[in-house]
C-alpha cells in the first residue's frame, strides 16, 4: 500500500515536469524606462559650528585699594610782603582816675524798686587818688540836668582797678508808660565844688544807659533749686570775734577806739590778754600799729569789749586803707589772732581819710 502511494507521487511529479518542458518560453517585453529625474543640486552641507574649546576662567583678582595719590598742588605765586612797618606803640593812658563800669543791682529794675550802684574805678597814677564822688541819674528825655543822685562819698582809690559801692539807692515810680529810659554818670567835686564827670580811658565821659520798666514786662528767671548748703565744721568751743566797731568815724588826727564783739562758746568764763592790731591793707605780714594789751574775763554772754587805749593816724596825708585784727598771747607769749566761728581769721577793713 505504502509503495503504491509512493509510486503515484512519483508519477505526478514526472508528469508535471514533462508539461513544463513542453510549454514555450515567452519573450519578455522590452521594459519602458521611466523618464529621467531632474538633476538636483547637491545638498549643501549643514554648517556645524565648531565646539568652542572651553577657556579656563581667570582667577578672581584680589581687590587692592588704590594708593591715594596726593593732588599736585597748584603753584601759587608768593604774595609780595610789604616791608615791615615800624610798630606804633599804643597810646599810654595819661595818669589819672577813670571810670570803666557802673554795675546796677538789679540790672533790670522795675518801677518802685530800689537800685544800688557799684562803680569800677581805674587809677593810672602812681599813688592813691582821693575824691568825693557820687552817681548822677539822668532821664534820657532830659539829658541836661540830673533827675537825682546818690549820696556823696569820699574815697581813696589806690593804683589799679577797684569797685566801690555808692551810698544810697535810687527808685522811680510808675509814669503810665511801660518803661522809662535813664543813664548814669559819675561825678566828683573839684576845689570850687564844681561837678566834673569822670572820663573813660579813651577820654570820653563815662555813661551807662539803663531802663526802668513795669514789672509785668521784665522777664523773670525761675528760681534755682536751693543749693545744698556746704557743711560748716562745728568749731571747737572757745572764744571768737564776730565784729569790730570803730568809734568815731575814721578821720586823720582823731583818736580811734575799737570795740571787738566777742562770743564765748565754752560755757564758762575765759580769761585772755589781747589787743587790736592795725595793718596796712596792702601788707598783712606785719602790723602797722597796735592798741595797748588788756586782760579781760569773758563770760558766756556775747558782747562788745572796748580796747585799751586808742590809735591815731597823723594829719598830713591822703585817705589810707587798713585792716584790723584782734590778737591774744598764749602762756609762752606767742601771738594768735582770734578766729570767726567759721574757722577764718577775723578781719575788719576800714579807711581813714583827712578831715
Amino acid at each position: 500500500m505504502k509503495q503504491t502511494v509512493v509510486t503515484i507521487v512519483l508519477l505526478v511529479l514526472l508528469l508535471t515536469l514533462l508539461a513544463a518542458c513542453a510549454t514555450p518560453t515567452p519573450v519578455p517585453p522590452t521594459p519602458t524606462l521611466p523618464p529621467p529625474s531632474p538633476t538636483l543640486p547637491p545638498p549643501s552641507p549643514t554648517a556645524v559650528p565648531p565646539t568652542p574649546t572651553p577657556t579656563a576662567m581667570p582667577p578672581t583678582p584680589t581687590r587692592v585699594p588704590p594708593t591715594p595719590v596726593p593732588p599736585t598742588p597748584t603753584p601759587v605765586p608768593p604774595t609780595p610782603v610789604p616791608p615791615t612797618a615800624t610798630p606804633i606803640p599804643p597810646t599810654p593812658i595819661p595818669p589819672g582816675l577813670y571810670v570803666t563800669n557802673v554795675r546796677l543791682t538789679p540790672d533790670r529794675p522795675a518801677f518802685n524798686q530800689s537800685v544800688t550802684f557799684a562803680v569800677t574805678f581805674l587809677n593810672t597814677a602812681t599813688g592813691d587818688q582821693n575824691v568825693s564822688w557820687r552817681v548822677y541819674i539822668f532821664r534820657a528825655a532830659e539829658p541836661t540836668k540830673s533827675n537825682t543822685e546818690t549820696g556823696l562819698l569820699r574815697s581813696a582809690i589806690p593804683p589799679g582797678t577797684r569797685e566801690v559801692a555808692s551810698p544810697g539807692t535810687f527808685a522811680y515810680g510808675p509814669t503810665g508808660r511801660t518803661c522809662e529810659d535813664f543813664f548814669v554818670r559819675v561825678g566828683w567835686l573839684d576845689a570850687e565844688n564844681k561837678i566834673v564827670y569822670f572820663n573813660t580811658p579813651d577820654s570820653k565821659v563815662y555813661q551807662k544807659d539803663f531802663r526802668v520798666c513795669d514789672a509785668s514786662v521784665i522777664p523773670t528767671v525761675p528760681p534755682a533749686p536751693p543749693a545744698t548748703p556746704s557743711p560748716v565744721p562745728t568749731p571747737r568751743p572757745g572764744l571768737f570775734v564776730t565784729d569790730l566797731r570803730i568809734q568815731p568815724a575814721p578821720v586823720r588826727g582823731t583818736p580811734l577806739i575799737f570795740f571787738p564783739h566777742f562770743v564765748n562758746t565754752l560755757g564758762t568764763q575765759m580769761t585772755f590778754t589781747w589787743r587790736v592790731y592795725i595793718f596796712r591793707a596792702g601788707d598783712l605780714s606785719r602790723s602797722f600799729s597796735e592798741t595797748t594789751f588788756a586782760t579781760t574775763h569773758f563770760s558766756p554772754t556775747p558782747g562788745e569789749v572796748q580796747s585799751l587805749g586808742s590809735w591815731t593816724l597823723p594829719l598830713g596825708g591822703p585817705c589810707e586803707n587798713f585792716v584790723a585784727r584782734v590778737g591774744w598771747l598764749d602762756a609762752e607769749n606767742k601771738l594768735h589772732f582770734f578766729m570767726q566761728p567759721d574757722g577764718r581769721i577775723f578781719e575788719k577793713p576800714f579807711t581813714v581819710c583827712p578831715p
